[in-house]
């Protein structure tokens, strides 16, 4: 309980606005470009990050530019130009955006092509763009989170499992 709490405390952390080398940028999902990125998970040896400049252990992440804990962030996987965002879950163009997983502190530019919700923690995309078919297949299944680089035991729990990606039960 007590490592949940302080995950949780570290994951969810509000106010993180303008961190600048920021360290454990948790699970920035096929992210590149992750600028000045340090611990972002799994990112030593950038595995699958084009143009990680200054980041160390950048999983998968794009474009995460000065991110901490930006959560599967596209183009940062789900977060397009994810700018000095911190916690930004599946969050697009979320520039200097601060715990954009709980809603608040928003400044978007991409003309609401990807619009971020405030109602619901993890309801950020509307549903034709963060259903389940986005998050199947290839890009996003079982097999790619498998083996020791991504397994089972890192995504268990309430973190990342079914449960993560609806709108009502992660938090």
């Amino acid at each position: 309980i007590n490592k949940r709490l302080l995950h949780e405390s570290q994951a969810h952390a509000g106010d993180a606005h303008h961190a600048h080398h920021v360290a454990d940028a948790h699970h920035a999902h096929h992210a590149a470009n992750a600028h000045h990125a340090a611990n972002a998970h799994h990112a030593a040896n950038a595995h699958h990050a084009a143009n990680a400049h200054h980041a160390a252990n950048a999983h998968h992440a794009a474009n995460a530019h000065h991110a901490a804990n930006a959560h599967h962030a596209a183009n940062a996987h789900h977060a397009a130009n994810a700018h000095h965002a911190a916690n930004a879950h599946h969050a697009a163009n979320a520039h200097h955006a601060a715990d954009a997983n709980h809603g608040f502190h928003f400044n978007l530019h991409d003309n609401n092509s990807h619009t971020l919700h405030h109602a619901k923690a993890n309801a950020c995309f509307d549903d034709s763009h963060h259903d389940d078919a986005h998050h199947d297949g290839a890009h996003h299944d079982d097999a790619h989170h498998d083996g020791a680089h991504h397994d089972g035991a890192h995504h268990d729990g309430a973190h990342h499992d079914g449960a993560h990606h609806n709108a009502t039960t992660h938090h």
